[in-house]
């Protein structure tokens, strides 16, 4: 194989990985937020696109809560909205892992006081993938849907 078609490959082979989400070794991550805690309490939001590899978001730590819970909230039987803590969530090896309000979120517990606009660092860990810090900005409740729209 000539050099330049090597490089055409690997070309290639990037851009193929790219077009299916994360890295090659880690999620990529979009729409990170946390909505402005009302109470002692806050949920933080994303989206993960898978990287070829299955894998797990197991839980988070930051320096802003005692301590992260992975969530979900959910329907009861009574027509009333409860949560309840999962053990981590699965991220698809080619699919996205959306946490929104309503649904899956990471649960921030005992949090200072956080204002809209303030960025808060956050480390993410995953069962294959290497702990991801990020950072997640701090909006309004009513924009943290999807997107922060």
């Amino acid at each position: 194989m000539t050099a330049l078609a090597a490089l055409g490959l690997l070309v290639a082979v990037g851009l193929l990985a790219a077009a299916c989400g994360g890295s090659g070794d880690a999620p990529a991550l979009s729409d990170v937020r946390i909505g402005r805690p009302a109470g002692p309490n806050g949920a933080m939001y994303l989206t993960a696109e898978g990287y070829g590899t299955v894998d797990r978001l197991t839980g988070a730590t930051t320096d802003v809560a005692d301590s992260v819970e992975t969530h979900e909230s959910f329907m009861g039987a009574d027509g009333t909205m409860g949560m309840r803590p999962l053990d981590g969530f699965d991220l698809p090896a080619d699919g996205a892992l959306v946490l929104e309000p309503g649904g899956l979120h990471l649960m921030l517990i005992n949090v200072d006081r956080l204002d809209v606009g303030d960025k808060v660092k956050v480390t993410l860990h995953w069962e294959s993938a290497e702990d991801m810090e990020v950072e997640a900005e701090v909006v309004d409740p009513a924009d943290a849907g999807q997107g922060g729209q």
